[in-house]
């Protein structure tokens, strides 16, 4: 999902003049963050552990591979979106061939992986890569068992 935000004529962008025959194009917005330059689109591939959770979750529901792992990549994404902005949306690509995972942050999503990444040495991609990790098994069937030592119900 791309915002498209208006020209503004007769303004200097890093000292230039707006060209004259570019009055009808709109600017992309480019999505700065903060000590994290420039992010569009990060792309991580996805680990063993997602994929086994994909599979189970295609086994148990009798779907194909490539649609088991958009909704398990959804679910992730949607749970790291509402926690930290609220967000019920998601913009996100999932490559099955490759196990590759395309997503467009938010913009709260955008500026915590910055910090994250800041704060570990880290780059933006590795940080959400540990989120999604971490989510790979929400939703799971095995929400439903107990472990041994479990009072009874």
């Amino acid at each position: 999902m791309r915002a498209f935000h208006a020209t503004r004529t007769r303004r200097t962008r890093d000292g230039r003049q707006d060209l004259p025959g570019l009055r009808g194009v709109r600017a992309l917005r480019t999505g700065v963050r903060r000590g994290g330059g420039l992010v569009l689109t990060l792309t991580i591939d996805l680990t063993e552990r997602f994929v086994d959770a994909a599979d189970d979750w295609a086994e148990a529901r009798l779907e194909d591979r490539e649609t088991a792992l958009e909704t398990k990549a959804e679910q992730a994404l949607l749970e790291i979106e509402y926690l930290v902005s609220g967000r019920t949306e998601a913009d996100f690509e999932v490559d099955a061939e490759t196990d590759e995972l395309n997503y467009t942050p938010s913009d709260a999503v955008a500026t915590l992986l910055s910090e994250q990444a800041a704060d570990t040495g880290l780059d933006e991609a590795t940080v959400l890569r540990l989120h999604v990790d971490l989510f790979s098994d929400a939703f799971s069937d095995d929400d439903d068992d107990r472990p041994p030592n479990a009072p009874p119900t």
